[in-house]
């Protein structure tokens, strides 16, 4: 089976327009989990588990599309499928701005379903398209390089989310008193405030389309045209693999759902100078956890020269363990550092665990596993729901209970999966 994947020597331009798509998804990903807390203060009476639908929407998304993202690659080209992801992202993001007009929350998850849509055809040809750009000796340093870039994006994404958007909402101190009349132009006010970055996001993305769309991008193809949900259902069969969906899944569901809730956990338990923080306090805050996020990306990276893979991403989850029990047990403010701290312990898992479950695959094999693995960012849209549910029957720091489980499965993970391969 002879297949013409990859060239020994990368493509400068194209790899570098490839690599700023990870920068891309990472903005408007980080913005969803302020969302969360953005439409509670803007929609009067919406609880937890209506609000947490953002991240169904949004991640959602990928769980549908992948499959057909990985079909569409197949039957055309990386740069076809890149080309309808960046449409796909433009079209959900320009949608922001009649939803803010009409005032309906559904209309905002259209939105965000939209944008989220393009984003799984992005991620789920770009991995690959990064990999195939190369020699493969070198293959897991260029991933690793460009997915150094969506941390980037996902701390301003949360600076964006915390600056421009959650510290010019007003909280629900200041709407007592607020007449019917009142609060309706407020509403109005402040949905605009949320729309107006998503306007520029999509500018953004129809510019880079033009310019994808007239350079010239490398195409690799595969000689072996065997069926794809053949290769689909072989990769089922093959325990490290199977096991690292599974704990792509925790990874996913303790990873978002320690972002999502941070900003109402910090607003209801983090105090300076005796008061509790606002919104726009909050975000700042979350965006020391993001940049933590960045920086852990690069120095767990380091640590894997000396450290392997697997036991590192034990370690690493283990301290996630120990700090998400201090959040539970310890609300306040120790709770709330604890949780910054928790975003940095998270940085290594999706592309560790991602390489692992890959390795030992064939180039096909893995053009079609990636997709089964991007499709466990179902794990958000499925737990966050769950967790808001348990803020409003519970609490926020109880809540947090949510996201320890998975930890404690990915310890488990670190510490076995290296007895499992590829092998049928």
């Amino acid at each position: 089976m002879k297949e013409n994947t990859s060239q020994s020597k990368t493509p400068v331009l194209p790899f570098v327009l490839v690599t700023f798509l990870f920068f891309a998804w990472g903005v408007p990903g980080s913005m969803t989990e302020p969302l969360i807390s953005a439409f509670k203060d803007i929609f009067k009476g919406m609880s937890n588990l209506q609000a947490s639908l953002v991240q169904a929407a949004f991640y959602g998304a990928y769980f549908i599309w992948a499959i057909p993202a990985a079909f569409l690659i197949k039957k055309t080209s990386y740069k076809t499928t890149i080309m309808v992801g960046i449409i796909l992202y433009a079209i959900g993001a320009y949608l922001f701005i009649p939803a803010s007009e009409a005032q309906v929350y559904n209309y905002f998850l259209i939105a965000l379903f939209t944008l989220a849509t393009g984003i799984s055809f992005l991620e789920t040809s770009a991995n690959p398209y990064i990999i195939a750009m190369g020699d493969e000796k070198t293959a897991v340093q260029r991933l690793n390089l460009a997915q150094s870039f969506f941390p980037f994006g996902s701390w301003i994404g949360t600076i964006i989310a915390g600056q421009a958007i959650l510290s010019n909402l007003k909280s629900a101190e200041d709407k007592v008193g607020m007449t019917v009349e009142e609060l309706a132009v407020l509403q109005t006010d402040e949905l605009a405030i949320l729309a107006s970055p998503y306007g520029y996001i999509a500018i953004i993305a129809a510019v880079f389309f033009v310019v994808f769309a007239v350079t010239k991008m490398p195409a690799y193809k595969d000689d072996d045209n065997e069926n794809f949900f053949a290769v689909f259902g072989k990769n089922l069969k093959k325990r490290r693999y199977i096991f690292s969906v599974g704990a792509l899944f925790c990874a996913m569901a303790a990873q978002f759902g320690t972002f999502a809730f941070i900003i109402p956990y910090l607003k209801a338990h983090y105090s300076e100078a005796g008061e509790l923080v606002d919104g726009g306090r909050a975000g700042a805050l979350l965006a020391y956890g993001v940049f933590l996020f960045m920086v852990m990306r690069f120095v767990c990276t380091w640590l894997m020269k000396f450290i392997k893979p697997s036991k590192l991403l034990a370690i690493m989850s283990a301290l996630a363990v120990f700090f998400t029990v201090c959040a539970i047990l310890l609300p306040g403010n120790i709770g709330g550092v604890s949780l910054i701290l928790v975003c940095g312990c998270v940085s290594l898992l999706f592309p560790t665990i991602y390489g692992i479950g890959l390795q030992g695959l064939s180039s096909v094999e893995t053009k079609v596993g990636a997709s089964g693995l991007i499709m466990t960012i179902i794990a958000v849209g499925i737990m966050n729901p769950v967790q808001g549910y348990v803020i409003d029957k519970t609490s926020i720091s109880i809540s947090y209970i949510c996201t320890l489980i998975p930890f404690i499965l990915l310890v488990i993970y670190g510490l076995k999966i290296e007895k499992f391969s590829n092998k049928i």
